[in-house]
């Protein structure tokens, strides 16, 4: 297959691959398997931007054996915005969601009991929840947010792990 492209959109490329790359790669601390392919793929893309010109914003490291965003590539990207961006948009609503689910549960007497709701019933009262959250963080952000009971993970609580 032959792609022809203009290197202004091979440097739009660029950023819709940095995106993908800190969205599969970014919060790892080892590299994930699963992804192996698509990270070979960059790596493609990325090696033919001295070829375009754009050596300047993508190098080789030759002790790693890989391509990487220069300084340059990181200052005038928009894939940091648009990804602090995505990044605060899905905080704010998985919060919201997490929060919402279980409010309406314990409303209904538990996790069983909200099952037993009729959907409508469920939905609504879910609404109102959500509604109020959006509300709160909308004003306030995280200012009234508060773990009400207090813990120590030095006292045989396992810690949340994230997915690495």
């Amino acid at each position: 297959m032959n792609i022809e492209l203009s290197t202004k959109e091979y440097r739009d490329l660029l950023d819709i691959l940095h995106i993908a790359d800190v969205i599969m790669s970014g919060h790892r601390t080892e590299e994930d398997k699963r992804t192996e392919g698509h990270r070979a793929l960059i790596q493609k893309f990325y090696a033919l931007a001295r070829a375009e010109g754009l050596d300047r914003l993508i190098n080789f490291d030759k002790s790693e054996k890989k391509y990487f965003p220069t300084r340059d590539f990181e200052q005038s990207s928009v894939a940091h915005v648009v990804l602090d961006e995505f990044g605060d948009h899905y905080f704010w609503d998985e919060l919201i969601s997490r929060l919402t689910e279980r409010d309406a549960a314990q409303m209904a007497g538990g996790t069983g009991s909200a099952g037993a709701m009729s959907e409508i019933d469920r939905q609504h009262a879910k609404g109102q929840i959500r509604q109020r959250y959006l509300e709160e963080f909308s004003v306030n952000g995280v200012a009234n947010l508060a773990v009400i009971e207090r813990f120590s993970p030095f006292e045989g609580t396992t810690l949340a792990r994230t997915s690495d």
